[in-house]
Order: C-alpha cells, then sequence, then structure tokens
C-alpha cells in the first residue's frame, strides 16, 4: 500500500502490478500442486468434486496454506485502485471503508463464537465461512492494510516522529492480553485477525519509518525485503518436502525446534539464490537493451561510444570484473555523455577509482 501510494491512479504501472502478482501466483501454486493434492484432495469424494474443491480455494481462498497473501494482494489493490480511480472515493471515506470491513472480518473470523446464540448472525457466518473458508483475505484483511499503507503515503507530510517503538510494544501487550480472552471466555477460533493488530502494525511500520538509513543499509533493507517474499512463499514447500525425505529415509523429523531451524536455513538460502539469479537476468536484460539503444543513436550519427567500440564491449563484458561490469554499464547506458565526460567525473559517477578506470580503458 505504502508503495503504491503515488502510483495508484496510473492505470499502466497498476495493472503491469497485478499480473507480476498473478503470475506469481499461478506460478507457486504450480509448485505446490503435489502439497495441495496431499493436503486437499480427498478420496471419498469424486474426481469432479475434488477438482471443483481446488477450483474454489485457487479462486476464493488461495491454493495452499500461505498462498492466499498473494490472491489477497490482487483483490486489495485491484479494490483500491477502482476506490480512487473509478469512483473518486477521497481518502476519509477509503479508510472509513477500510474499518468497517476490517471489523466485519474480525467479526466473521477470530470473534465469531460471540454470535452462536444470534441465530442470523450466526447462519450468516456459517454460510460465509463454507463458501470462503475465513475472513482473512483481500477485502477484510488485505484492503485495510494497504489501505493503511496508502494513508501513511498520501498523508506523510502530516506524520511526525513520535515514541512508536513504545506504542507497539504497548498494543502488542494489549494484543497478547485479547488473545488470552479469546481463547479462555470466547472459544477457540482462528488466531489470524484482532482488534488490536491494525494498532501494532501501524505503529510497528512508523516506528521503522523513521530510523534513518544509510546507502549501504538501504541496499540491504531491500535485499531483505526480497528475500521476506522469498521466504513467505517457499517455508511451506521446503516443510512439505522436508517431512516427507525424512519419512521416506524413515527417520524422525525432530522437534518443533529441529525443523524450524531447518525450513529457516534452507528456505533463506534457496531464497537468496532466487534473488541472486533474478538480479543477474535483470541486468543482462538492461545491458542487452541500453547495447540496442547505443546502436540506434550511433547509427543515426549521434556523438554516442563508436560501434567498433560498442561491439567490443559485448564480447568483452563476460569478462570483465564487477567493477569494470559496473563502468561498462555506465557507458552502455549513458552513451551521449562520453564525447563530454571526464575521467574524474565518470571516477565520481561510477564509484571507482581513476587507476580502475585507466586499466579498463586498456581492454
Amino acid at each position: 500500500g505504502y508503495f503504491l501510494g503515488e502510483k495508484i491512479t496510473d492505470k499502466d504501472r497498476v495493472k503491469k502490478y497485478l499480473f507480476h502478482i498473478i503470475k506469481m501466483y499461478v506460478w507457486w501454486s504450480l509448485l505446490y500442486l503435489i502439497p495441495i493434492i496431499d493436503r486437499f484432495w480427498e478420496k471419498k469424494r469424486s474426481a469432479a468434486g475434488n477438482i471443483l474443491e481446488l477450483a474454489r480455494r485457487f479462486f476464493l481462498i488461495g491454493s495452499y496454506i500461505q498462498l492466499w497473501y498473494l490472491l489477497a494482494t490482487v483483490a486489495a489493490v485491484l479494490f483500491l485502485y477502482l476506490l480512487v480511480t473509478r469512483f473518486r472515493w477521497n481518502v476519509k471515506g477509503i479508510v472509513a471503508a477500510a474499518v468497517l470491513l476490517y471489523l466485519t472480518g474480525v467479526f466473521h473470523n477470530t470473534y465469531r463464537h460471540v454470535f452462536d446464540t444470534v441465530l442470523p448472525a450466526a447462519n450468516e457466518i456459517q454460510w460465509y465461512l463454507s463458501v470462503f473458508a475465513t475472513a482473512r483475505n483481500g477485502f477484510f484483511f488485505g484492503f485495510p492494510f494497504v489501505t493503511m499503507g496508502y494513508l501513511f503515503r498520501v498523508k506523510a507530510d502530516r506524520i511526525r516522529k513520535s515514541a512508536y517503538g513504545w506504542y507497539t510494544v504497548f498494543f502488542l501487550v494489549l494484543m497478547m492480553l485479547e488473545e488470552w480472552i479469546i481463547t479462555q471466555k470466547i472459544g477457540e477460533s482462528s488466531h489470524d485477525m484482532y482488534l488490536m493488530t491494525p494498532l501494532v502494525t501501524a505503529n510497528l511500520f512508523l516506528a521503522a519509518a523513521f530510523v534513518p538509513v544509510g546507502e549501504r543499509m538501504g541496499a540491504a533493507a531491500k535485499t531483505m525485503r526480497e528475500l521476506s517474499t522469498e521466504i513467505f512463499l517457499l517455508h511451506m514447500l521446503v516443510y512439505f518436502w522436508y517431512k516427507k525425505i525424512m519419512e521416506c529415509m524413515g527417520l524422525d523429523a525432530g522437534n518443533h525446534l529441529v525443523r524450524y531451524m531447518v525450513v529457516v536455513t534452507v528456505s533463506v538460502l534457496i531464497g537468496l539464490i532466487l534473488i541472486y539469479i533474478r538480479r543477474k537476468r535483470s541486468k543482462q536484460e538492461n545491458y542487452k537493451k541500453n547495447i540496442k539503444h547505443c546502436m540506434r543513436h550511433a547509427k543515426k550519427g549521434h556523438r554516442v561510444i563508436s560501434m567498433d567500440i560498442l561491439e567490443h564491449l559485448q564480447k568483452l563484458y563476460p569478462a570483465l570484473t564487477k567493477k569494470q561490469k559496473t563502468i561498462a554499464d555506465y557507458l552502455i547506458a549513458n552513451p551521449e555523455e562520453i564525447s563530454y565526460i571526464t575521467l574524474a567525473q565518470l571516477s565520481h559517477q561510477t564509484g571507482t577509482s581513476e587507476l580502475t578506470l585507466l586499466r579498463f580503458c586498456q581492454k
């Protein structure tokens, strides 16, 4: 929600983002196909009945345990986009709708036993859960939190630094108390949504937002944000196959702590490998795009890198060091500047020493 705050009115960017999430959802659902069948395919049901059940989960709930998040993100972002652009709702109206939807979700989820004696409400909740399984979805859960991020972005200039860290701790304690009251006094139910959850989340987000971040920490934070997504999507797949492999080998999967450590470690390692591959592929695609851009300019007679140098760079690129690739990327991405830039300026722009530049020129 926060990152979409400035581009929620841009149809093309929102469309691109939604298609990206949908592709992720389909791709990860295929990766989870065996765990999905293992968990949800029931022998007592007919093949047609099982297929219908899998389709219901894919479109309404989430194809696997944690993949609901991707489906919910699509629904939440699309709903926010429509309210902002199609229906022209103001921020207050959107926030009010988000609050009402979240409260409705809470009473259909964690607090549903409160209505056990109120038959019309109990029947409605029972029917709803028979179709959608949970209120932790795009409308009752995703939309309120996407709206929260959107609100923080559009009202960023009015948010002041405060003791958000302590507020987070305070509301977290209240949420723990709320959990105890629900379990002891109301009745055991789903543990997905609490009245205190948005307050904990909002203050934690704002506490993190005011932490000063340097350039190096910023780069690390970007990697961690990518990694957190990979861990979230991977961990249940790793857990499933870990248990299956241990069962096939006739070994004990270990206690909760052992399983946790194995799943986290393997998920982090695979996640880092996926991020590395994705970045490398993206860099190669950008490099090819920049090469084509330079060649088009060169053919038109503009003052850019000569065709001979471009072709030489293309052949040489795989063998260059990391710093030399940085220089090559800059030259290819900024062909119009090369005729005028000095060695000192190029050194500053690429973050390399003049000696490294001279060695690069000797190539």
